[in-house]
This record gives C-alpha cells, structure tokens and sequence, in this order.
C-alpha cells in the first residue's frame, strides 16, 4: 500500500472513531527483551507513529517528537521545519483549539469535518520521517 491509499483508509477510520477512541498508524513495536525475574525491562526501541484522539469537537493528532525536544525519535532540524511547514506544531506552542496537547510529540487539532486535512499532515509526516507504508500497522483503544 502507498501513501495515497494509506491516507484515503485514515480518512475513512477518522470518520469512523468513536467519541474517546484512540487510533495509532505507526510501525510494529518490537517484543521486549525477555529478561530475568527481577530485571528491568530495557526501553523498546523508538518507532514512527502517528496517534489520533476523537473529542465531542475535534480530532486531535500526534506524531512521535523529535528527541532533541524529549520524544523518541532522531529528527534533524531540517525534518523538524519541514514537520513544521506540514502543519504540526511542536510542544510549546501555542493552542488555537484550546485543548491540551500532549508533550513531547508534535500534535495537531482540527474541528470533526477536517480529517483529510489530519491524514494529509500524518501520511506526510510518516513519509517525512522515512516510514515504510507497507510495514505500518493500525491498533485502538
């Protein structure tokens, strides 16, 4: 599956989330190290992702933030303008929406009929960042 497709089948599941639902499109999350009784489990390995959340009025979206402003992934300044450029904005920013964006990943909200423009930003990032869209998997909650 391409890009184009893969955005035309998160329209699709935005419409469909249910109030209070989450929706992740990212790569596989390796099984942990298996370790001894009493071990600490060691950190998964960083994945791409793209979460989204459904309220009674918006959309609200997160890709997985840079670690250069406490996320997860690697992300060069220039990937980070050009996230930028796509329509996320980065912890700290400003909220026009007036909700409360989750740090440190990059998010994004939108009113409920704007969920092209939310899988364009997604697909975009994904894509950005170097995502494989035949390996990417879909999960809720």
């Amino acid at each position: 599956m391409g890009y184009d497709a893969l955005r035309r089948e998160l329209v699709e599941r935005l419409d469909a989330l249910q109030q209070g639902s989450f929706l992740i499109l990212g790569e596989p999350v390796p099984a942990p190290e298996k370790s001894g009784l009493f071990s600490r489990r060691p950190k998964p390995a960083p994945t791409r992702y793209v979460q989204f959340l459904r309220d009674p009025r918006h959309l609200y979206g997160e890709c997985v933030g840079s670690s250069w402003i406490g996320g997860d992934w690697e992300i060069s300044e220039a990937e980070h303008d050009r996230l930028r450029t796509l329509g996320w904005l980065a912890p700290g920013d400003p909220d026009p929406a007036g909700t409360q964006p989750s740090h440190p990943n990059y998010w994004v909200t939108v009113d409920l009929d704007r969920a092209g423009d939310l899988a364009t930003k997604a697909t975009g990032a994904l894509s950005l960042l170097g995502a494989d869209p035949a390996a990417l998997e879909w999960r809720t909650s």
